[in-house]
Parts: structure tokens; C-alpha cells; sequence
């Protein structure tokens, strides 16, 4: 069985990003910042997306089909990509790396504790969430450590990082597909 070049395109970058990621724990670095390795995931879900298309166009022809299937074709690349990621980050942040998950959780608890000192803070939360009204400081404390430990549970990320990743590889393949069919490959249109 062949695999098509959009699904090879997202198997190349998805495993590229994933020796990136185990590279930077190995040596240590972008650990307690997710900006950099984010910026890294998008760039190559975007050339996942974009490869993959432009792969795909060299071989069907680059004047045929139709700008839906240039779009499902960028999603045929983008979609395996967001899983395949996504489903690693579930693994990395459950087995490989949950200190990073507990380094997070500790940092902002810190900040909601320093936070609680203050009343003016208190009553804001009070003001937003109407069960905070009838709860002591140290019983909103222990609610929001409950909901901050749920929300960086391995099983919340890899929901919220598969939702992300396959809203952007939609908007990806969208994106790619008109550049490519407007101005990279006009001429053969």
C-alpha cells in the first residue's frame, strides 16, 4: 500500500517535531517556556500542510482539481499531524516530562496564593463566581487548585492540543490552497 504525499509529508514533520521536542529535554532547554516549541509546532504543521499540498499538486497535475480537494488535501496533511502530536503530548507530559505539568501547576497556585492576600482580589473572585461568595480564602484556594489540577491533566491537553492544532490545520489548509491556487499557480489555472 502507497501512502499519499500529503500523509508522508505529515508523518516527516510530526516525527520531526517529536526529536525536537525529546532533543530539547535531553540538552534541556525551552523547558519551563512552551513559547519557542510552539512557534516550532505551528511552523511545521504549516509546512507539513503546505509540503504536503504542493506534493500532491506535482501529482495530479498542478492545473487540476478543484479548490475543495486542494483544501481536503491540505487537511489529508494537516489532520495525522495534529493527532499523531498531540497524542505524544498526552505521553510526554504524563510519563517523559510530568515535572513540567507540576512545575506549572506550582507556579500559578504561587501566584493565585500571593493573589488571595489581597481582599480586593478576593472580592473580584467573589464578584465573578457566585459559590466563591459563600467559601473562606483557604476554600477558594482549595477550589482553584482543584480546577487548575484538571485543567493541566494530561487528558485536558491532548483534548485541548487536538482541538488546536486541527482548527489550525483547517485554517492552515484554507490559507495554503488559495495562496497556491491565486498566486504560486495562477498560470496553470
Amino acid at each position: 500500500m502507497r501512502l499519499k504525499p500529503a500523509l508522508k509529508s505529515a508523518l516527516f514533520f510530526s516525527s520531526t517535531w517529536i526529536i525536537f521536542k525529546l532533543l530539547f529535554l535531553s540538552l534541556g532547554i525551552f523547558q519551563e517556556d512552551i513559547f519557542f516549541t510552539g512557534l516550532l509546532n505551528n511552523f511545521l504543521l504549516l509546512c507539513a500542510i503546505a509540503i504536503g499540498l504542493y506534493l500532491e499538486k506535482r501529482k495530479e497535475g498542478f492545473g487540476t482539481g478543484t479548490a475543495l480537494s486542494d483544501i481536503k488535501n491540505g487537511v489529508v496533511a494537516g489532520a495525522p499531524y495534529a493527532l499523531i502530536v498531540s497524542v505524544f503530548l498526552f505521553f510526554y507530559y504524563r510519563d517523559i516530562n510530568p515535572e513540567f505539568v507540576e512545575f506549572k501547576k506550582n507556579e500559578l497556585m504561587n501566584m493565585h496564593y500571593k493573589s488571595l492576600e489581597r481582599e480586593s482580589y478576593v472580592d473580584s473572585l467573589k464578584a465573578q463566581n457566585q459559590d466563591f461568595n459563600v467559601m473562606t480564602t483557604d476554600e477558594i484556594y482549595a477550589q482553584i487548585k482543584k480546577e487548575t489540577a484538571s485543567a493541566y491533566a494530561p487528558s485536558s491537553l491532548l483534548t485541548l492540543s487536538l482541538l488546536g492544532l486541527t482548527m489550525l490545520s483547517f485554517t492552515y489548509a484554507i490559507f495554503i490552497s488559495a495562496i497556491f491556487r491565486k498566486i504560486l499557480f495562477r498560470d496553470y489555472y
